[in-house]
């Protein structure tokens, strides 16, 4: 029974940051890449580059350079979704592929700017219409993984400076509450099984703030969510934080899990 490994990357431009993305796919081989803010259109996604690395690519680019999603994966997903349903303006924030035995939901939620703007009401909007999507589509009793740039740090062991922070779109109450309505269809949190309330664990980096990484002062708002009978074959998550530290690097970093592949 082979492993199974999924990683997740916002690579905020995926043109500017393929000196990293290329040599980490090369390194760490995973058998399925989900990318966010890509933020280019899919006339210049860099497709070809990841056809010579072996792998199938589906984009979904931003428009003007910004939002964008796209899932890299050894195997070629028997059929793609772009954006909800009932409203193609989502198609640069959600994918989902579905593979033989495993769906893969990628999303870029909206950063929501601030608590008063109605931005962070349309952020709020969007996990309640992700989460009636995933009633009316999707058996959550099966393999599923949903991964990405969720713009929310769900507890406050998932923040630097948590009591400063309360009032930030990405880990004000109204969004963590949003958040934990979706989770609660079935998701475990892969990377929290394996650790459990362990501090200092972040996935973003701002770069406004001077010697972010260095001095710690991150955020976990990455995340990669499965189905009970995903997390029930899980055996490793963990943070990468070398590609933070590459030259010219994305303000965020990759998350990986890795499973026991028996779908």
């Amino acid at each position: 029974m082979g492993v199974f490994k999924i990683a997740t990357f916002n690579v905020n431009s995926i043109r500017s940051r393929m000196h990293i993305v290329a040599p980490w796919v090369n390194g760490n081989s995973p058998d399925v890449f989900c990318l966010q803010e890509t933020r280019v259109d899919n006339e210049g996604f860099p497709e070809r580059d990841f056809l010579e690395m072996g792998y199938h690519v589906v984009f979904s680019g931003g428009k003007k350079g910004r939002n964008g999603v796209a899932i890299v994966s050894k195997e070629k997903p028997i059929k793609n979704q772009y954006g909800f349903p009932d409203d193609p303006r989502d198609e640069d924030r959600l994918l989902i592929s579905y593979f033989t035995g495993l769906t893969v939901i990628n999303t870029y939620v909206p950063q929501g700017r601030s608590i008063d703007d109605e931005n962070y009401r349309y952020k709020l909007r969007w996990f309640d219409r992700l989460k009636g999507f995933l009633e009316n589509n999707l058996d959550m009793n099966s393999s599923i993984i949903w991964c990405g740039d969720f713009n929310v740090a769900p507890e406050d062991v998932d923040v630097h400076s948590p009591n400063r922070l309360r009032d930030h779109v990405c880990f004000h109450r109204g969004v963590k509450e949003k958040f934990e309505n979706v989770k609660k269809l079935g998701f475990v949190d892969i990377f929290r099984l394996f650790h459990p309330n362990e501090k200092n664990q972040y996935t973003y980096f701002d770069y406004r703030t001077r010697d972010a990484v260095k001095r710690n002062l991150g955020w976990r708002v990455d995340h990669i969510l499965g189905t009970k009978k995903i997390a029930d074959v899980s055996i490793n998550s963990y943070i990468d934080i070398k590609p933070r530290l590459q030259n010219k690097p994305s303000d965020h970093t990759v998350l990986i899990a890795e499973f026991k592949k028996n779908w």
